[in-house]
């Protein structure tokens, strides 16, 4: 099947009516490999992997997520209808997830019996070839070209190419989750990878303010702090802002300690910038809805979560023009928001300037979340997922 063509096959069964076989035939035991965990406390990948589980468990198939432990509260052994099994891993930067994964895929052959293992993330599906060996059939799902990620030396990034080209070999079947993944695939590896965007979540999620802050009141980014987010471009283009309103920068590190602490040397020199730690739950859903804007400077993304929200959330975006910000804030014929080039820091301070300065968000705002809401949908990504996984189980048996 053409690889941007899943989704809209979806679509059209829909609306003709017709069956969905796969529900039917099977209820499918899949084993999700490659993530930190859920509950999501960490990152897009999480965010992503929680919510597509429990999409696939309402639809009434057996799914099992293992995960890592000291990022998930071991007593958790089901969440939102997903079991979930909890293994160790060598706890460096480089080999903490091919040990996870390595261990998860043991237990996966060994102890259980699952119908297909779907793997997250370029490193982790290094080892998607292992299952296959066994027949079991393997998806992969690409968030990200990891290899262009400023955290990484030199011989990870080698490690992690070498990882990416794999990622397009190894499993039966590979998802990417934006088109330029999709192009990347096809023009560089020569594979037809099976578009499947991210989602987002259209949570009720109460809302819980964040002290010291005030709705509408402070612009915001919202993610990792990694090199590659560009969070020093942002504090930097933020000194020459005109405004008394606060730069609110939530979220974890990622292996990255040093940036971090570049970081707080840099907001110690204005008293406008305040780094809050990682939020979840009520403060996250409070800030992405009461921010005045949404900054997203990044290097390298894969198909950004925050950036989905912060849109479904009717904020307004300020982006760096990489392609897969682009393809996020492109609604029919039309960028909304701004977009900057990558490390600009006159054309980000101007673009955060602007937007204070601008009366009324509103409208913008609510026609971007109801695009969101549509093309982004956690129940019509999970059917397609489903269709890999069948396509997946019927390549092997044939093989």
């Amino acid at each position: 099947m053409p690889s941007s063509t899943v989704i809209a096959r979806t679509a059209e069964r829909r609306k003709s009516g017709a069956p969905d076989l796969l529900v039917q035939e099977q209820s499918l035991r899949i084993a999700m490999v490659g993530l930190r965990g859920i509950p999501a406390t960490y990152g897009g990948v999480e965010r992503a992997v929680e919510e597509l589980s429990a999409n696939l468990a309402s639809r009434g198939h057996r799914v099992t997520v293992f995960a890592r432990r000291g990022y998930c509260d071991t007593r958790t052994r089901s969440h939102r209808g997903v079991e979930v099994v909890h293994l160790g891993q060598i706890n460096t930067k480089h080999l903490e997830a091919i040990s996870h994964t390595a261990w998860a895929v043991a237990v996966a052959l060994h102890s259980r019996r699952f119908d297909v293992v779907h793997f997250h993330a370029t490193g982790p599906s290094l080892l998607a070839f292992v299952p296959r060996l066994m027949g079991v059939p393997t998806v992969a799902t690409v968030q990200g070209l990891d290899w262009r990620r400023e955290k990484w030396g030199p011989f990870a990034r080698f490690v992690l190419r070498i990882a990416a080209r794999t990622s397009a070999i190894f499993p039966s079947k590979t998802i990417v989750v934006s088109h330029e993944l999709e192009r990347h695939f096809r023009e560089d590896f020569d594979a037809d990878a099976v578009y499947i965007p991210n989602g987002v979540e259209q949570s009720l999620t109460e809302t819980v303010p964040v002290e010291g802050f005030e709705p509408e009141r402070f612009v915001l980014f919202l993610g990792r702090l990694v090199p590659e987010k560009h969070v020093h471009t942002l504090i930097e283009a933020y000194r020459h802002v005109d405004t008394d309103l606060p730069l609110v920068i939530a979220g974890p590190s990622s292996h990255s300690p040093r940036y971090v602490e570049r970081l707080e040397q840099l907001a110690a020199e204005d008293p406008r910038v305040h780094l809050v730690g990682p939020r979840y739950g009520g403060e996250k859903a409070w800030l992405m809805r009461q921010a005045l804007a949404f900054v997203q400077p990044s290097s390298v993304e894969g198909l950004p979560i925050a950036l989905l929200e912060a849109l479904e959330a009717g904020r307004f975006p300020i982006v760096s023009d990489i392609p897969e910000n682009l393809e996020v804030v492109t609604v029919g014929d039309e960028r909304v928001g701004v977009q900057v080039p990558v490390g600009d820091v006159e054309a980000l301070g101007i673009a955060i300037q602007q937007s204070i300065e601008r009366a009324d968000h509103g409208p913008l705002g609510q026609r971007v979340s109801e695009h969101v809401r549509g093309e982004y949908d956690w129940g019509r990504i999970a059917e397609a997922t489903e269709r890999v996984y069948q396509e997946a189980i019927t390549a092997s048996r044939r093989s």
